[in-house]
């Protein structure tokens, strides 16, 4: 019993990252649309078009005024042109009432 505690708040622990993130999703990019002015500037559509973060919005975003946006802009456009994969971890937003979902980690596979 008391080790199956400690694997479980070990697990707990250590996997924190996993919990933060409303969507989870990998895919290669079919889209990229690009906005301005704060309106949701770079958006992201994968291919198949999965449903992010529990809604029926099909897209990601991240803005030109976030942290680091230079970075995830080269790193999705050479994913785009090079055909690979792209592991997106996004949050759902509330401040628009729609739930859109806001990039803030990725990883290019």
């Amino acid at each position: 019993m008391l080790k199956r505690i400690f694997i479980t708040f070990m697990f707990a622990i250590i996997s924190p990252p996993l919990f933060a993130w409303d969507a989870v999703k990998s895919g290669k990019i079919l889209d990229m649309h690009v906005t301005g002015g704060g309106n949701y500037d770079l958006r992201v559509v994968l291919q198949g078009r999965p449903k992010l973060c529990g809604n029926n919005n099909d897209w990601a975003y991240i803005n030109e005024s976030d942290a680091n946006y230079q970075s995830y802009l080269s790193v999705l456009l050479s994913a785009k042109v090079a055909d690979r994969t792209v592991e997106l971890y996004a949050t759902r937003e509330s401040s628009s009432g729609k739930g859109y979902c806001k990039i803030g980690y990725m990883i290019l596979k």
